[in-house]
């Protein structure tokens, strides 16, 4: 059996974020990337519906915290306009190329904010595929 460093190919990483009441801002650890990769795909399961508002919303973004304090934008969903269908996997939108690129083990967090009152978060999972560089 190939050991971590040997493996190959994209790999998934997933992490179960508990959900978030309305107006009350959050951000939840994810995981530490093991190895130096490079992130092709995040997708959001929430585990119910939600409805979209464009007047009150909340975006869930991934970052990337790096030495801790780090704000690369590595994906974003916001409920401004788009519905979501329970245990339905969303692509979430990438962000840049320089903040897909992540080094052995950094912290990835997943935030979520409101706008004016917001929106309920329901319990979901966050997968995030790499490909190890």
């Amino acid at each position: 059996m190939p050991s971590m460093d040997q493996m190959s190919g994209d790999l998934q990483l997933s992490a179960y974020i508990p959900g978030a009441t309305i107006t009350t801002d959050d951000e939840w650890a994810l995981f530490r990337v093991p190895w130096n990769a490079k992130i092709t795909a995040v997708k959001w399961v929430p585990h119910a519906a939600v409805t979209a508002d464009v007047t009150d919303y909340t975006d869930i973004t991934v970052l990337n915290k790096a030495s801790g304090a780090g704000t690369a934008v590595v994906a974003t969903r916001s409920y401004a306009a788009v519905d979501s269908v329970a245990f339905t996997p969303e692509s979430m939108t990438l962000g840049t190329a320089a903040n897909l690129l992540v080094s052995a083990n950094q912290l990835l967090t997943l935030t979520n904010v409101n706008t004016a009152s917001g929106l309920a978060l329901p319990d979901g999972h966050v997968r995030v595929t790499v490909r190890i560089r």
